[in-house]
């Protein structure tokens, strides 16, 4: 902002509290920019690149999450809780999912989530790089179906979705399964999704087992 032909004077907590404000999904150097009243120039002072402004306002927006852990919780359904932790918050989050999917952790809000859910599965008798492995299948499955679910909802009432169900109703095997299907939520099929996915990762990396060493096993 210039008053009296000075200009305002920002610091770069401003800019990534205005990136917050603005959201993953709308960012960029002139958005911020505008939301200060200042030049994009101004911005670039601060940070060099419309990359490493995502990268602060994106690990500020997760320092938010601070998920919980009951030790007594069974450990599928405490990977299953895990997802859903995940899930609610970055669906209230928009772009805080697709953030977290294409680079994780990329600084100290990430490696304090990951440093959390090691600690936990530590404390149901896995190994550091067990636990790694197990945690990160379960946050890359819950974060790409997130995504899916947040994509969708952005179609909803378009007539791209039109065209989908018109393409269906022409067939009838889709008629027949699709009146099969008990009527579910998101969250339902998420959690459905979620629990089959533990199940399968625990069967296949136990507590105490190794990491399968075989490139088809992982």
């Amino acid at each position: 902002m210039r008053t009296g032909g000075r200009t305002a004077t920002f610091t770069l907590d401003d800019v990534i509290a205005a990136g917050v404000r603005i959201g993953l999904v709308e960012l960029s150097m002139q958005s911020v920019a505008d939301a200060l009243g200042v030049t994009t120039a101004a911005i670039y002072r601060h940070v060099r690149s419309r990359s490493a402004l995502e990268s602060l306002v994106g690990e500020a927006i997760l320092a938010e999450l601070h998920l919980v852990d009951d030790p007594a919780e069974p450990l599928v359904p405490h990977l299953v809780g895990f997802a859903g932790q995940l899930r609610r918050f970055t669906l209230e989050r928009p772009g805080c999912a697709r953030y977290m999917q294409r680079l994780f952790p990329r600084g100290q809000s990430g490696i304090r989530l990951l440093e959390h859910q090691i600690t936990a599965l530590g404390r149901r008798g896995y190994d550091p790089a067990a636990a790694t492995v197990l945690s990160s299948a379960i946050a890359t499955t819950a974060i790409g179906a997130t995504v899916a679910e947040q994509d969708r909802a952005a179609l909803l009432g378009s007539p791209a979705v039109d065209e989908a169900l018109a393409a269906m109703a022409g067939s009838e095997l889709l008629r027949q399964a699709t009146a099969g299907i008990p009527q579910h939520t998101p969250e339902d099929y998420f959690v459905f999704v979620l629990t089959a996915t533990a199940e399968g990762l625990v069967a296949k990396l136990p507590p105490g087992g190794p990491i399968p060493e075989s490139r088809a096993a992982l």
